[in-house]
């Protein structure tokens, strides 16, 4: 993907192929937000889906892309990991999934309730991945990694396609760098299509941010603290009802630190994850 420049056709296909229940999410003004924060912001809210989160766009479009595949492994207990075992299920396609020892326990006993096969190896999400690799090997199955396929760009991708259909000029859009893909798909869909708008992806804590392309897909990365997310949390619940992941939330804590003071700027939010606890 280092020399992606995303297909706008591929795009406007998978908005067509995207199961309907994925597509068209939420997006409008907060009134609330607007007033706390003096600007006006307009929410993108993709937690109002099966999986509660944008990465069911994603998961959706690969699987559409690749109907020849009958086992895959992925290395992801998260937001994708979530949404790549219900694609699969639905599909009657057994999925695999591999996590860190330190995985989310909740999202882990949420996947094996639903039947999805969680496999727990290693410190950190590498070791859990050089284990996936093995695994994929010895049962014969497609290693599917987030960072790896370009229809989970084009897939995300669909979610700015919609932003720019509706959104009047927006100066910029939020969004968490967690899911490389969501931030590639955004920063190269706005840059083709909304040249004006700056993308900021969005990094919990102190971690690494997007990486290979993400770097020229956006416009700037922002780090933001757990303290500034709860900040963030509490504002979508009590303002919108909304309960976000810290993922979900991370976008918005950064508009409240970083975002561009004053009437007459419009800042995009997106809310991709909800609080699966």
């Amino acid at each position: 993907m280092s020399e992606l420049t995303l297909d706008l056709e591929r795009v406007g296909a998978a908005a067509v192929a995207i199961p309907k229940v994925f597509l068209n999410s939420p997006q409008y003004l907060s009134d609330g937000l607007s007033r706390m924060l003096g600007f006006d912001v307009m929410l993108k809210v993709e937690t109002v889906n099966p999986v509660g989160s944008a990465a069911g766009r994603a998961a959706e479009w690969w699987f559409e892309c690749n109907p020849a595949v009958r086992r895959i492994v992925c290395p992801s207990v998260s937001d994708f990991g979530v949404a790549m075992a219900r694609a699969g299920r639905v599909r009657r396609i057994e999925v695999d999934l591999f996590g860190p020892l330190v995985a989310d326990r909740v999202i882990v006993d949420l996947l094996r309730r639903g039947g999805t096969t969680v496999q727990l190896d290693g410190n950190d999400l590498l070791e859990a991945s050089v284990e996936a690799r093995r695994y994929a090997a010895v049962v014969d199955a497609r290693l599917v990694e987030e960072g790896a396929h370009i229809e989970f760009v084009e897939g995300a991708a669909t979610m700015a396609a919609e932003l720019q259909v509706d959104a009047g000029p927006v100066t910029e859009i939020y969004v968490p760098a967690e899911s490389g893909f969501l931030a590639v798909g955004t920063g190269q869909w706005c840059h083709q299509m909304m040249p004006t708008t700056r993308v900021v992806a969005v990094v919990v804590g102190s971690g690494p941010g997007p990486v290979g392309m993400a770097t020229t897909s956006i416009d700037q990365t922002v780090h933001v603290d757990r303290e500034s997310i709860g900040r963030a949390r509490e504002a979508l619940a009590r303002h919108e009802g909304l309960q976000a992941s810290e993922v979900g939330a991370a976008p918005l804590a950064a508009a409240m630190l970083n975002a561009p003071q004053g009437s007459g700027s419009t800042v995009v939010v997106a809310v991709t994850s909800r609080d699966l606890g």
